[in-house]
């Protein structure tokens, strides 16, 4: 059972082997899973990791003090998961025929025809694209998936 806070890491790290290991060896041994684990692009040797977890603000405080101390990690941004600045795509692939349309509370912006069978793509807060793709999912989505584009 996952207990505590929703958050979200940004860490980039040396694009080289064994990175994301220690990066996970870290969650690992304090008994932490991840909600979620996304690789970014890389720039030069430098590459960009997203993950999402649950924990209390104290345990996060100590995962992040921990991956901060890993010589392969160059910089770590964290903030909790429902934070407005926490930003995300989202991609949604209705079956033939079901209509999308975002829930109205969700605030986000969205392109592409569902109905002329194309991906839609939803940019907005982690908070909003998620509620987004959970109602697109109960709607019979085939296709779903988020990225964190920024924290």
């Amino acid at each position: 059972m996952r207990t505590g806070e929703s958050w979200v890491v940004l860490v980039r790290g040396a694009d080289r082997p064994g990175t994301l290991t220690a990066l996970t060896g870290v969650f690992s041994t304090r008994g932490v899973s991840f909600e979620s684990l996304t690789t970014g692009a890389v720039d030069g040797d430098v590459g960009t990791i997203a993950v999402t977890f649950r924990a209390t603000p104290r345990r996060q405080q100590l995962l992040v003090r921990t991956v901060e101390r890993l010589s392969v990690i160059h910089s770590v941004r964290v903030r909790a998961a429902d934070d407005p600045a926490v930003r995300a795509a989202g991609v949604v692939r209705m079956p033939d025929g079901v209509a999308f349309a975002p829930p109205a509370a969700a605030d986000v912006r969205w392109s592409g025809d569902a109905s002329a069978g194309q991906h839609v793509l939803v940019e907005g807060s982690l908070a909003d694209v998620t509620t987004v793709i959970a109602h697109a999912r109960a709607q019979g989505a085939a296709i779903t998936a988020t990225v964190i584009v920024d924290v």
